[in-house]
């Protein structure tokens, strides 16, 4: 799971600044804040939501506040997730896009066998988003589009709220 998160990172990152399909209002969104570590989503029982939350670059505003709920529930084969994406000071003010689906999780990636990627699909399952989570890190780091890590000195980093 750790290793999936910054792919899945990555590939947010990349799509970053493409418009998504879906905007809604500005509102907030109420979350459940969990201090347990990422790598627990796959081994409790029940419905757990996890909070991921960061502000990743874009290259036509000021940043991108991305907030990614994951669902956890052991007795499912797919899980859910929530991402909002609040593209911060656009010539148009805040403007703030919702999506959700189902996420994957894969093992492995070229020079780190161990990674955890999570994937996020849309409706179509198609992946969305790829992130990145190391191991005995509590954050997902955006891949690219090709599950590789974003070559830059900026964060496209999500911590676990």
């Amino acid at each position: 799971m750790k290793k999936l998160l910054p792919y899945v990172l990555l590939m947010g990152f990349t799509f970053a600044c493409d418009k998504p399909a879906e905007e809604t209002a500005n509102e907030e969104m109420t979350t459940e804040h969990t201090s347990e570590p990422a790598d627990k989503i796959l081994q409790q029982k029940g419905s757990t939501w996890f909070t991921y939350e960061g502000t990743v670059p874009c290259e036509d505003c000021s940043g991108i506040k991305m907030t990614l709920r994951l669902e956890n529930r052991a007795e499912k084969d797919t899980r859910e997730y929530k991402l909002t994406q609040v593209y911060l000071d656009t010539p148009d003010g805040n403007r703030t896009f919702e999506s959700s689906g189902v996420y994957e999780v894969s093992y492995g990636m070229e020079g780190n066998p161990g990674a955890m990627v999570i994937t996020l699909l849309d409706g179509q399952e198609n992946p969305v988003k790829h992130f990145l989570q190391e191991k005995d890190s509590d954050k997902f780091i955006m891949l690219d589009i090709n599950k590789k890590k974003i070559k830059s000195d900026l964060n496209y980093s999500l911590i676990i709220k």
